[in-house]
């Protein structure tokens, strides 16, 4: 299916939001249904886990930056896996993160002088 292009997105974005997520799932199903079964059990459990977080984001803005953390903490595991690979004995310290770890510009600006 040839998607519409980038005006007529945009403009279903803001008159007919219902309309742009039925095609969002049209492809995702179209998408999901070219793969091999075993595959298939992995992206649908994966787009099971991104749509969670999209309704539990508060905004599209909160919505994209749950999905960029979840890829995030996937590529960092499997960083972790391909260092252990090819070093088992290297044990990597895991992130420390902080509830409401918040960067003030300010901070950086006074920094910066």
């Amino acid at each position: 299916m040839e998607l519409p292009d980038f005006d007529t997105l945009k403009r279903l974005a803001v008159a007919e939001p219902e309309r742009l997520d039925e095609l969002l799932q049209q492809e995702i199903e179209g998408l999901i249904d070219r793969v091999s079964p075993q595959q298939q059990m992995r992206l649908r459990g994966l787009q099971f886990r991104i749509d969670c977080q999209r309704q539990l984001a508060k905004n599209n803005m909160d919505s994209c930056i749950r999905i960029a953390a979840m890829m995030h903490d996937s590529f960092y595991s499997m960083r972790c896996e391909m260092v252990q690979l090819n070093n088992p004995d290297y044990v990597e310290p895991l992130p420390e993160y902080k509830e409401n770890n918040i960067l003030y510009f300010s901070d950086y600006y006074r920094k910066k002088k």
